[in-house]
């Protein structure tokens, strides 16, 4: 592994700048998704934190799902926990990558994300552990969309480190990784059809809210679990689709008219 020296000390300035102008933030041991149903799915009836979860698309045209469910979770994360957030992506043209707008859709402050772009698997890796030995950050994001060194002893260095420090790390991986890994929980996402919010018939459709597909397929209890999930921007978190569906559109009541 090959990282400018450079490199190297202007990410540990930054991380001491955070240490030294910040407050230890309270200790949170969990992480609602604003959503009791899935709430309730998770061991601890919310998403733990100082550790590692795991987020992979159901397939190759579902990793823009998958980033948007992670985009999700890294707002509630945002929500409940101070300081900024490190995000870990490889220099990629061909793949996906956050910007502004798309952060301030999902309710996040693009302030709060210092994005860390690296050249190789092995540099976003470390990346990721020195982020993760900072207690004063909200969170740590890796990206892989392609992985040849992630594996069970690379994912056990994150979760010590992230044990130790209270830090939450969630790792987004290709639909086609496979094996095992010290990871909490384990998501796979698809794409799913979302509503119009616009009734109107006769006029243009407008997008609706994210839909996706969840399937909890890791939580440690052994059982997996299934839910059609849409974000609600204006709360900040997931809701059921089927109790967004059932929801009556607000329509203006006529005025009463006089008889007599």
């Amino acid at each position: 592994m090959t990282i400018p020296a450079r490199d190297i000390r202007e990410l540990k300035q930054r991380i001491s700048a955070i240490s030294d102008g910040a407050e230890a933030p309270m200790d949170a041991p969990l992480i609602s998704t604003g959503c009791l149903e899935i709430d309730l799915g998770l061991p601890s009836a919310g998403l733990a934190t100082g550790t590692v979860h795991e987020i992979a698309g159901a397939g190759y045209r579902d990793r823009s799902a998958a980033l948007g469910f992670t985009l999700g979770l890294t707002a509630r994360l945002l929500k409940e926990r101070p300081g900024p957030l490190i995000w870990c992506q490889l220099r990629d043209r061909d793949r996906l990558h956050i910007h502004a707008p798309g952060l301030m859709a999902f309710g996040i402050d693009p302030g709060r994300i210092t994005k860390v772009t690296l050249n190789q698997e092995a540099d976003l890796l470390w990346a990721m552990e020195e982020a993760l030995d900072c207690p004063y950050l909200a969170g740590v994001i890796g990206i892989l969309w392609s992985e040849k060194l992630y594996n069970f002893t690379s994912s056990r260095r994150l979760s010590l480190r992230a044990k130790k420090s209270g830090v939450t790390a969630l790792m987004v991986r290709s639909h086609r990784a496979n094996g095992t890994s010290t990871a909490k929980t384990r998501w796979r996402i698809a794409n799913a059809p979302s509503e119009s919010p616009n009734h109107d018939k006769t006029a243009l459709p407008r997008l609706g809210k994210a839909q996706w597909r969840v399937d909890l397929t890791r939580c440690g209890n052994g059982f997996e679990k299934k839910w059609d999930v849409v974000w609600n921007h204006e709360a900040i978190r997931f809701d059921l689709a089927s109790r967004v569906a059932n929801r009556a559109p607000v329509s203006a009541q006529e005025p009463a008219t006089a008889t007599g």
